[in-house]
């Protein structure tokens, strides 16, 4: 089949720099051998008992999604195209501190790798993208991670989860948020700044852009949607996802074996 997103699983497509894809590919099979992005800890799910990052939810489908599933008809290989679309990620700084800044970016990185496996089964294992909304309301210095961590973030999600994002909305963009923007941005790449949207304050503005990727029902109510959902921390990762729960030491052994990643 011709080589669209839609046929192409992992990495989506060659990266523009035309960067070795073997050595790539190599170098993540190594980094989810020894950081096991799938794994969390006791205290890493507790760190997020507020809920300050989960996954819940997809965006409507895509025109490549409808055009698939129109061309599949009613084959064996057919899907609802109403369940296909990116898995929603809802993440919102301001409601938590990085105390613990090693097990902060475990989870925003756990939350991703979920968020991927489940657009995957989803889409019959041919779309892995995820969009992200992301809430800086209460945002302050506390619940703002250190430059090198965020350094570290960015460096695995560019770096392993290559052409998965989808887009990223930013709702309530504070002075300090702004701020963060700033330092952030010089370590992404042109393509992804590109997925990078701010949604206007006003409730009506936001409701309509939001309602332009999603169903009103799946758009949390605290947004001005009709999703009541309220986290809770061990029934979210209590429903089977997490098989891979280990000590903390034993998630930072990266740090020893990967020194690139240190």
């Amino acid at each position: 089949p011709p080589h669209t997103d839609l046929h192409i699983k992992f990495p989506f497509r060659l990266c523009a720099q035309g960067c070795n894809a073997e050595i790539a590919l190599l170098h993540t099979l190594e980094w989810r051998e020894k950081y096991k992005p799938f794994c969390m800890s006791p205290s890493s799910i507790q760190r997020n008992k507020v809920g300050f990052i989960y996954h819940r939810g997809h965006s409507r489908a895509g025109p490549r999604q409808q055009t698939l599933a129109k061309e599949r008809g009613s084959n064996t290989f057919s899907y609802d195209v109403t369940n296909a679309g990116h898995t929603m990620i809802w993440l919102r700084p301001g409601i938590t501190d990085c105390e613990q800044p090693e097990m902060y970016i475990r989870t925003v990185v756990n939350t991703v790798e979920r968020a991927v496996s489940d657009s995957l089964l989803r889409n019959n294992g041919e779309i892995g993208r995820f969009n992200v909304v992301m809430d800086f309301k209460g945002l302050s210095r506390k619940s703002t991670p250190s430059l090198s961590y965020i350094k570290k973030g960015m460096l695995f999600l560019q770096d392993h989860y290559p052409d998965r994002l989808g887009v990223l909305l930013i709702v309530n963009l504070s002075g300090i948020a702004q701020m963060m923007m700033k330092l952030v941005l010089p370590f992404v790449s042109e393509e992804v700044r590109k997925k990078i949207h701010v949604i206007p304050d006003g409730e009506k503005e936001r409701r309509e852009v939001l309602e332009q990727i999603l169903e009103v029902d799946q758009i949390p109510d605290w947004l001005g949607g009709k999703d009541e959902f309220r986290f809770n921390v061990d029934e979210y990762y209590g429903r089977g996802e997490i098989q891979c729960v280990l000590k903390d030491e034993e998630l930072v052994e990266y740090r020893e074996t990967m020194p690139y990643h240190a």
